[in-house]
Parts: C-alpha cells; sequence; structure tokens
C-alpha cells in the first residue's frame, strides 16, 4: 500500500466526521515504516515505534513503570587465543664468557588458553507497577 500524505489523512477524516458525527468511525493509515495513524469518533492518535537511538522504546512511556538495572553472574567458556609476542634482545654470553648484545627470543603469534570465569553483565529491563 502506498503510503498517504498526513494532510490528504487529515481532509479525509474532517470529511468524514462532518457528515457523520454520530456514527462510530475507523480510519487507518501507514505514514512510513514505523509510524502509524489511527482516527476513531473525533480522536486522531499516532504510535511511534521506533526509539532514534535513545535506546528507551516508546512504548514503555505509556505504560506505568519503571527500567531496573538485573545484574546477572554468567559463567563465560574458555578459549583459545593468539596473541603476537614482540621479539626480545639482550645480553648474551658466549661460552667463553664474552658478552655481546643479540636476540633473546624471536616472537612471533602464540596460543594461549584463557580459563573460564565467571562475569557480572547488567541489563536494563523495563517493570510494570
Amino acid at each position: 500500500m502506498k503510503a498517504l500524505p498526513l494532510s490528504v489523512l487529515a481532509a479525509l477524516c474532517a470529511a468524514l466526521l462532518s457528515d457523520a458525527a454520530a456514527a462510530q468511525v475507523s480510519i487507518q493509515a501507514r505514514l512510513g515504516r514505523n509510524v502509524s495513524a489511527r482516527v476513531s469518533t473525533g480522536v486522531v492518535s499516532a504510535r511511534h515505534d521506533h526509539d532514534h537511538g535513545r535506546g528507551a522504546s516508546t512504548r514503555h512511556q505509556s505504560q506505568r513503570g519503571r527500567w531496573e538495572t538485573v545484574c546477572e553472574q554468567v559463567l563465560v567458556p574458555g578459549y583459545w587465543k593468539e596473541e603476537h609476542v614482540p621479539a626480545r634482545y639482550g645480553w648474551i654470553y658466549s661460552g667463553c664468557g664474552h658478552r655481546h648484545w643479540g636476540l633473546i627470543d624471536r616472537g612471533g603469534c602464540r596460543r594461549v588458553w584463557v580459563p573460564e570465569r565467571y562475569e557480572t553483565r547488567h541489563r536494563r529491563v523495563w517493570v510494570r507497577c
């Protein structure tokens, strides 16, 4: 269905309500992806479902309640991790006891096991009153 402009919707509602003020009138239109308008006997209400990046949905604002933060202990399983180890240089002693500067460890990539651990995770939930 093609979206109707808001002015066309308002004119259509005014015409229907003026002719049949006592009759039950119901008009629904889609005004984009997440906005819809509904007319019922002269009362226009708009519902806006997305949050514009604010994190809290506006659908909860019409309900009584509050946001609460819930903390949970979550078991994170162990895993292998590759990490880069840089080369190490330092003083090296030869078999004759002479000291010279040289490569001690080549470095490179090594696999390291990260053991399982418990982690506290926080999330916000809506609690109705």
